[in-house]
């Protein structure tokens, strides 16, 4: 990691949204009647992209837009954010075009659910909050309950490498990024929240540690669907939906 953040230093950065060096333009990944509309946030990990939620939005189609925001820094070209603030600005922005004046629930997976949790505090900030956001499985980064099964947790990410080119630049940013949230905390928010845990660890789990292996996100809401971190997200993605739209109804 400290390989890939000084990588990352040698590329260019933006503080101020206008001067983001890029084009960061939410991809549709489902369209739908329902007002309500669903953005999903990138994780900043090296297998993080809109990819994350094409599962996740096909039992949507037909009922309620979803779109998705790539990471930011991931492509050849485009600078990164100097501070966590510049990159929720950024995002904030891009949010509030898709949404046109429709209520919309920001959606996040893993290390994806800080940025949504964050973009949706910036955008209540701004006097235009979001009408929820959603986690899944998203571990606060100071957490030791992922500590038990890390190792697995990235055994499982490099075993799906297929969907991304890991090359320099992907990689320059994942580092960059740990360093942005290092220290990070949850900002104070109103925005209702969910936060959707996956009720199976991802490999063995220490039966002598003290704090459970789930995650402690402090979540207005939490509701346990089947499967672990990863196939909540594929093989069991129809329930995690369901949980996702039960929740949206509701609001």
């Amino acid at each position: 990691m400290d390989l890939l953040m000084n990588a990352a230093r040698l590329r260019p950065t933006f503080e101020d949204p206008a001067d983001f060096d890029g084009h960061i333009r939410p991809v549709r990944l489902s369209r739908g009647t329902e007002r309500t509309r669903l953005m999903c946030c990138s994780s900043y990990m090296a297998l993080g992209g809109v990819h994350q939620y094409a599962q996740l939005a096909a039992p949507f189609r037909g009922s309620r837009d979803v779109a998705a925001l790539p990471a930011v820094g991931f492509v050849q070209g485009e600078s990164l954010p100097a501070t966590p603030e510049a990159l929720f600005r950024l995002q904030a922005r891009t949010v509030s075009e898709y949404a046109d004046g429709a209520p919309v629930v920001l959606v996040g997976s893993s290390a994806g659910g800080m940025v949504a949790y964050s973009v949706a505090a910036a955008l209540e900030e701004q006097g235009t909050p979001p009408a929820g956001v959603v986690l899944l499985d998203t571990y606060l980064p100071y957490s030791s309950s992922i500590g038990q099964f890390e190792n697995a947790m990235l055994d499982e990410m490099y075993e799906r490498e297929a969907l991304v080119s890991m090359e320099g630049v992907r990689m320059s940013a994942m580092g960059w990024y740990m360093h942005l949230f290092d220290g990070w905390k949850v900002p104070e928010s109103s925005v209702p929240s969910l936060l959707v845990r996956a009720s199976e660890p991802v490999g063995e789990v220490d039966p002598d540690a003290s704090a459970s292996w789930q995650s402690d996100w402090p979540a207005d809401s939490v509701i346990d669907v089947p499967g672990n971190h990863f196939t909540m997200m594929e093989k069991q993605v129809g329930t995690t939906a369901q949980a996702i739209e039960d929740w949206v109804a509701d609001l």
